[in-house]
């Protein structure tokens, strides 16, 4: 019971959770070598008003266990093995049995007690520390029934917010594109698969979304002109404006952490290659010159370096150069097919694809500094394009392996893998930054 002795002791020394959260300290880091999930109970909502659960109630329990099963942070219980009734225990810990909760392997325990009235819902959500049966978090929210879901995922993000200093991605979203019947349409879809609908109705080839920091605008590419041009639209509107329709490519778009510049690759010179420009106006700056393919970039945290695949050494591969374009350096040196690289929030990966010596496509990480690589992904069908989430602990993905081209998600060490799409069609995924607060 390491880390419910992390949080006891946080508090008996005086400082509340509250206060380190908000100094940025993190209670609880999934990176450390030593983390392990904490084992977590989530009762079953309560109805303040009957004993029969409404649909919005029993919405609420079900994305709270698949959001905090899915954070990495917690190894939530099957509910099978609880012990209590969530009906006749009460919300308040000096009612609560904490014992039978202890029992069961427990070592958190979240609760929810709701009252539906006509067209509004009022939720209060309890997280406690089974081992000391102290109350860590309380919140209360209210909102239209439909909106049980959303009152769910907020609770989650403030739960991981609790723990580590960092909200949880539980309200964040994930662009994609979608084959159909004309085209491809650039899709969009909250993080756990819900409300997919498409943002670009052009009815032509759109490719390769990517955000801008402010989590409102992305890029594209799209043949609407006959040509592959860069374009910038509204998450909300969809309407579309030109930023680069150069003749040839206008690809790869990528905005950096600032927001102030813009990568992107062209073939305007005859040969694919990395340029940056202003992101709201014109002066290109050509970053690589080399007669191998430069594309794909992808900024640092920082926006100091830039990640990006080249075929300079003769197979794709991954490196990377300052922003300027200087310091190139190789930073996969295994495999013969390397690409769409992605650089982590935190700094310390860069995920990829490569090909292994099956012909068979699947998901790496690579440490920059150290040059060592992880797979995340094998023997389930072709697995591509990663994209981090904005914590930097799990990765959207493309996999083929229930036979179509789905979206799915799994944690920064290849762990906890989920589907969260269904009929097929997606490619190269983009999570988005977190919303505005």
């Amino acid at each position: 019971m390491k880390y419910a002795y992390l949080l006891l002791t946080a508090l008996a020394f005086g400082q509340p959770l509250e206060a380190r959260a908000q100094t940025g300290e993190r209670i609880i880091e999934i990176t450390n070598p030593e983390f392990r999930a904490f084992p977590l109970a989530v009762s079953e909502t309560k109805n303040l008003d009957r004993a029969e659960l409404t649909a919005p109630m029993k919405e609420i329990t079900e994305v709270l266990r698949w959001d905090l099963d899915t954070s990495l942070l917690f190894r939530v219980l099957n509910p099978k093995s609880h012990l209590a009734d969530p009906v006749k225990e009460s919300m308040v810990a000096s009612a609560i049995d904490f014992e039978s909760w202890l029992n069961i392997g427990a070592e958190g325990l979240i609760k929810a007690a709701a009252l539906q009235v006509s067209t509004r819902l009022t939720v209060d959500f309890r997280f406690y520390d089974v081992t000391s049966g102290r109350e860590l978090l309380q919140k209360r929210y209210e909102g239209r029934p439909e909106e049980a879901r959303a009152l769910a995922h907020r609770f989650a993000n403030d739960v991981v917010e609790k723990l580590t200093g960092k909200p949880g991605i539980f309200t964040t979203q994930i662009l994609s594109v979608r084959k159909t019947r004309k085209g491809r349409e650039i899709w969009l879809c909250n993080m756990d698969g819900t409300n997919p609908h498409p943002v670009t109705k052009n009815g032509s080839i759109n490719m390769l979304p990517a955000w801008y920091p402010d989590g409102r605008r992305f890029l594209f590419t799209s043949f609407l002109a006959r040509n592959p041009n860069l374009y910038v639209a509204s998450v909300d509107k969809g309407a579309a404006s030109l930023l680069s329709g150069r003749q040839g490519l206008n690809t790869g778009g990528a905005v950096s952490p600032d927001g102030r510049l813009l990568a992107l690759t062209l073939t305007k010179d005859g040969n694919s290659e990395v340029y940056v420009q202003p992101a709201e106006g014109k002066g290109l700056k050509r970053l690589t010159n080399h007669w191998a393919i430069d594309s794909s970039p992808s900024w640092s945290p920082s926006g100091r370096r830039i990640a990006f695949v080249s075929a300079r050494w003769g197979d794709p591969h991954v490196f990377v150069m300052n922003a300027d374009g200087s310091d190139v350096q190789r930073v996969t040196e295994r495999g013969t097919y390397n690409q769409t690289p992605d650089w982590s929030p935190r700094g310390d990966l860069i995920a990829f694809t490569a090909r292994d010596e099956r012909n068979v496509f699947d998901i790496f990480t690579v440490d920059p500094k150290t040059k060592e690589i992880r797979r995340l992904t094998q023997d389930q069908g072709n697995n591509e394009e990663p994209s981090f989430s904005p914590d930097g602990n799990h990765v959207v993905f493309i996999s083929t392996r229930t036979g179509k081209s789905e979206l799915w998600i799994m944690g920064v060490d290849g762990s906890n893998q989920k589907q969260i799409s269904q009929g097929g069609g997606y490619l190269t995924p983009a999570w988005s930054p977190y919303p505005a607060r």
